[in-house]
């Protein structure tokens, strides 16, 4: 289907919107900016558009506005951020008295799909943010980004490449609150992931962890999980198979002498575990090396 757009540009003279057209080149080897800016849009301020191939972000600073987008209605207040695939069809406006203030991004290229399906992935397009919007770093990095389109020279584009990237990051990290210090890590989880790098040659169940920390097994994934990245099952896989990696390029242990020595008795289900995660059999990974 063609893309459509219907708009209504309400805003103050002190807004600003950059529209950039980025070489072939460019959108070849770069996330990539399609327009940016920062408006403070007044009712009846509005857009509604569909199938633009682009990302769009949206950071509320004050005022409120509305969206739509697949079915569903938020309200925007101050702190709200939304990150939406332009595909589908989307309607968004100014619904306080005030003008509706935000900081907004149309980008594309690079990693953009999987990292916003990494955004997306609890099923929601939105989040509020804990800080201030105007001290949030997703407000500075979008003013940033908004800097190096005003003065554009050779090295614009690269830097643009690199902000949008730390923007795409810096969202997914507010959004499921990854953005904590090290020291908020709680003891239990720092114990356990020692506890696995000490212990990976063994066999352990999610029930074993359970049993040794005294601790609900599904709050030891959960937890974990959120301070660490990965579950603590797959981040003892992950630890098993980096060993054998080892083994198989260092030494000239069998396959199954290798298997036995990570702790997984039958070799066959070693070797399809070893191709899940790495894409090779262990004898094309040891041939490789």
């Amino acid at each position: 289907m063609a893309y459509w757009e219907n708009a209504d540009h309400s805003w103050t003279q002190d807004s600003k919107r950059l529209i950039n057209t980025p070489s072939q080149k460019n959108k070849e080897l770069f996330f990539y900016i399609q327009e940016v800016g920062y408006f403070k849009a007044f009712q009846p301020y509005y857009t509604e558009r569909e199938n633009l191939p682009s990302f769009l972000m949206k950071f509320t600073l004050s005022g409120s506005g509305k969206l739509s987008y697949l079915g569903k209605e938020y309200v925007l207040e101050e702190g709200t951020v939304f990150l939406i695939d332009c595909r589908h069809y989307q309607h968004y406006k100014t619904i306080s008295k005030e003008p509706w203030e935000m900081d907004w991004i149309h980008f594309y290229g690079g990693n953009s799909i999987p990292l916003f399906q990494e955004f997306i992935k609890d099923g929601s397009s939105i989040f509020h943010t804990k800080t201030s919007p105007k001290e949030n770093v997703i407000h500075h990095l979008v003013h940033r980004l908004i800097q190096e389109q005003e003065a554009i020279n050779a090295r614009t584009e690269f830097k643009s490449s690199i902000l949008i990237h730390e923007l795409l990051n810096e969202l997914i990290l507010q959004k499921y609150e990854l953005d904590f210090a090290v020291e908020d890590i709680p003891d239990f989880v720092i114990k356990l992931k020692e506890f696995l790098n000490n212990h990976f040659k063994e066999t352990l169940t999610l029930g074993d962890l359970e049993n040794r920390f005294h601790l609900n097994k599904y709050q030891l994934n959960k937890e974990f999980s959120k301070y660490i990245g990965i579950p603590p099952i797959e981040y003892l896989i992950n630890k098993k198979i980096s060993y054998a990696k080892d083994l198989l390029r260092y030494t000239s242990s069998s396959i199954k002498d290798i298997s036995l020595e990570i702790g997984i008795e039958n070799f066959a289900y070693f070797s399809r575990l070893f191709k899940m995660k790495t894409g090779m059999t262990p004898t094309f990974y040891r041939r490789q090396g």
